[in-house]
């Protein structure tokens, strides 16, 4: 079983994140302020609105929450812990854990006092680096989108020269000692922080700039201790010059992802019904169709094609996928294709990869073994829950948590919507 599973794709190597996918160009040499810098927002696409954002030095920061016009959805809820909540006429932002109410302002008032704060924090240097840590690049994006819309692009990019990674760097930096470069990982092992919260914008910018300057100062144990002194060191600033993206470049990935939306919403008539369903299926659906977008193929080229030679058509139109694809995920598309243009035909919904891991694989492969060996069955390793009150406890408890996180699944990413 544990062979046939890894014939069968089990130890596929796991996809990298957007933030590893290419290497940042950086920036030419010069003289560079340094800014740890975060934000929350209401969800993780395009279309969601910033409700904090914040910006850390070791001796000045910044931090304002924004009243957005929707709601949180229920994972940036669970992530931020915070809500908006309604009070007679108004809307207000509360923190779900001191159940306060949190002084707000609008969006474009706290991107005007944010780069007000930045063009401060700059000094005599000749731009600024905002420093993050994400692995899927998408805060950069949305801050850019933002402040385009509040005609404040321009002003931006006359202070700030680029973005900086601290996932990409720990990533390269550390990926012979860590397994893990998330953010709690990294402030547990680099910063000896053991109770680092990242739920909040403010914690997560001041842990990204440590670890950068942790990073840039090689082996030293204690970084940060001198308070204002441990500002920007010209190892650190290098280090970040090396590894930030221009400005420019994050605009164009601002302007490749716009174009693929607008090619995925082509794709609605087909996989608008097969995202109503579970998450998993729903999360396999999003990479089919991101597949179709990436390879820039539209609603109206998949249908002439199949109105011409049926599944040839589509066939031969989705060969150029063979090349980036699988061959059992064009086959996939070629089916959900066919049973959505063939009125005869019902709704194909794509079944999830779970790949298994190595623990698992040991354990079913001990759990069989053990049972060939066993010639008799004990009354103590039925499984029905019935046989104790404790095993009917855990199970109702099992049940309840499954139910629970059944009605709420986390908001796919931008990048796959």
């Amino acid at each position: 079983m544990a062979s046939e599973a890894r014939i069968n794709g089990a130890e596929e190597a796991p996809e990298l994140p957007p933030a590893l996918l290419e290497k940042p160009t950086g920036l030419p040499p010069g003289k560079y302020a340094l800014v740890g810098w975060d934000m929350d927002t209401t969800g993780r696409k395009l279309i969601d609105e910033i409700c904090q954002i914040v910006g850390y030095t070791p001796h000045n920061t910044y931090s304002q929450y924004i009243m957005p016009y929707g709601d949180l959805n229920p994972g940036a809820r669970r992530r931020h812990n915070i809500r908006v909540v309604t009070v007679g006429r108004y809307r207000m932002l509360k923190d779900t854990i001191t159940n306060k109410i949190l002084k707000t302002k609008s969006e474009i008032s706290a991107l005007s006092e944010f780069l007000d704060w930045l063009e401060k924090e700059r000094g005599d240097a000749n731009s600024v680096i905002l420093i993050y840590h994400e692995p899927r690049r998408l805060s950069p994006i949305m801050l850019l989108s933002a402040l385009t819309r509040y005609n404040l692009l321009d002003r931006f990019k006359n202070i700030v020269a680029g973005f900086t990674d601290s996932y990409a760097l720990a990533a390269e930096k550390c990926k012979s000692t860590v397994k893990s470069v998330s953010l709690r990982v990294l402030a547990r092992v680099l910063l000896d922080a053991d109770t680092q919260g990242v739920d909040n914008a403010l914690d997560r910018a001041s842990a990204a700039y440590r670890i950068v300057e942790h990073l840039a100062q090689g082996d030293q144990q204690e970084v940060g201790a001198g308070g204002e002194g441990a500002a920007a060191t010209g190892g650190m600033a290098d280090t970040a010059r090396q590894w930030a993206r221009p400005v420019h470049t994050e605009l164009e990935a601002l302007a490749t992802l716009k174009t693929i939306l607008e090619r995925q919403n082509t794709l609605r008539p087909v996989f608008a019904p097969l995202l109503r369903t579970a998450r998993l299926e729903r999360k396999r659906v999003t990479a089919l169709r991101r597949m179709l977008a990436d390879a820039d193929i539209l609603y109206d080229q998949l249908q002439d094609a199949w109105q011409a030679d049926k599944v040839e058509g589509l066939e031969r139109l989705l060969s150029k996928l063979s090349v980036s694809a699988k061959q059992e995920d064009v086959k996939e598309l070629i089916e959900i294709l066919d049973c959505h243009f063939d009125p005869t035909k019902e709704p194909k919904i794509p079944k999830p990869r779970i790949p298994r891991s190595k623990t698992t694989e040991t354990n079913e492969t001990t759990g069989s073994a053990e049972g060939a060996g066993t010639t008799s069955e004990s009354p103590d390793s039925n499984n029905s829950p019935h046989d104790s009150p404790a095993k009917t406890n855990n199970a109702v408890a099992d049940s309840a948590a499954g139910d629970t996180s059944a009605a709420a699944a986390p908001v796919e990413a931008v990048a796959a919507n």
